[in-house]
């Protein structure tokens, strides 16, 4: 037996995304069906959902079986497991936004943000548990949900992983809290690291948003990079997280090419990844530390022809990402390391054209 532990109501998932445990899946997968059925509560959370204007949405579910270990049903668990899956999506949304020029999957977290309303464990009634509310209520006949008014709807946008970060980051959460590893320090950075990131995915638009709003995003997104980046024993610098970076292993020519000059200790060479990393750390400084700011530092180089820096975040956490998960690679040659080599290429085409965004002026 499943059960539902959260809805989220800005997300239409088409296919079940997770494991044999825990996963989000569409109202019409048989595990939330039986569940539904059963129940009243969920019943009605599985069809009283509308947007502002009355018309009809179809959440998706956070489910999550019920012989999963207790360890995998707490919410640390799950949240956790929320962000796999919230970052993972971002991540090629912004990689194929970038390349594309139209959206076609979520570029915010907002999409992934669990409904504060969820059924009582004695399945009598919803609980609201926020800092705000703390409330119940059984009247599941009167309950209206509503999505968020500020995203584009269901039909807008498709929820997809990027498939290879996807299964590097729930081999993690498997690791971390299925084979008990919750004490270890690099999996302890890694899901700190993924709540950050999860805030500063966020829709800049607490202020309707003003070139702050932007400011804090990346600010967000340094602290994440730095947290991921932290060696336990010392201390997250713009040095670590230019390492981390670093490590990285890139085919891509302009990728590896150093041709940009960073003065630490000393003064050093650094890829295009990396700099544009210190742009990000640049923008966040000028923002937190009260500095004179005007637009153009929103702008990689300060070029206004560019997307917004917070574009490329999420690319440089996928960088960072894939290096910090290195660690957890079967090092074994495998017999289709060849099929892995060539689909590593194909994904790397795909992540260096949406960095060289960065410094491409695009046509008038």
């Amino acid at each position: 037996m499943w059960t539902i532990f959260f809805v989220l109501p800005n997300i239409q998932v088409g296919e079940p995304i997770g494991n044999d445990l825990i996963s989000i899946a569409p109202c019409g997968d048989l595990r939330v069906k039986e569940y539904v059925d059963s129940n009243l509560y969920a019943k009605a959370l599985a069809e009283n959902f509308e947007d502002q204007f009355g018309r009809k949405i179809t959440p998706s579910f956070l489910i999550v079986t019920d012989s999963a270990p207790a360890r995998a049903r707490d919410l640390e668990a799950i949240v956790a497991f929320r962000n796999v899956c919230a970052l993972s999506t971002i991540i090629r949304g912004h990689e194929h936004s970038l390349t594309n020029n139209f959206v076609a999957y979520p570029l915010y977290s907002d999409y992934f943000d669990l409904y504060p309303i969820t059924i009582s464990r004695d399945n009598k009634g919803f609980i609201t548990r926020t800092p705000s509310v703390l409330g119940f209520d059984d009247e599941y006949e009167k309950f209206r949900g509503q999505t968020l008014p500020s995203l584009a709807g269901h039909m807008s946008v498709s929820v997809a992983t990027d498939t290879d970060i996807f299964i590097l980051l729930l081999n993690a959460w498997e690791r971390r809290f299925l084979k008990r590893k919750n004490t270890e320090w690099s999996t302890t950075a890694l899901f700190r690291s993924l709540e950050m990131a999860y805030q500063a995915s966020t829709m800049p638009f607490k202020n309707h948003s003003t070139i702050y709003d932007y400011g804090s995003s990346a600010s967000l997104w340094v602290s994440a990079l730095e947290v991921l980046s932290h060696p336990h024993k010392g201390k997250a610098d713009l040095a670590s997280v230019l390492n981390l970076i670093e490590q990285y292993n890139w085919n891509n020519k302009a990728m590896k090419r150093r041709m940009y000059k960073v003065t630490l200790k000393k003064k050093d060479r650094i890829n295009l990844p990396q700099r544009l990393y210190k742009e990000l750390y640049d923008t966040r400084n000028e923002f937190l530390h009260g500095n004179p700011i005007t637009t153009n530092r929103l702008h990689p180089f300060r070029n206004k022809s560019t997307p917004v820096i917070t574009r490329f975040a999420p690319l440089l956490y996928k960088v960072a990402l894939l290096s910090f998960l290195t660690q957890y690679k079967d090092k074994r040659k495998r017999k289709d390391w060849r099929k892995n080599y060539i689909s590593k290429l194909l994904s790397e085409e795909i992540l260096s054209k949406a960095i060289l965004k960065s410094v491409n002026i695009p046509k008038s």
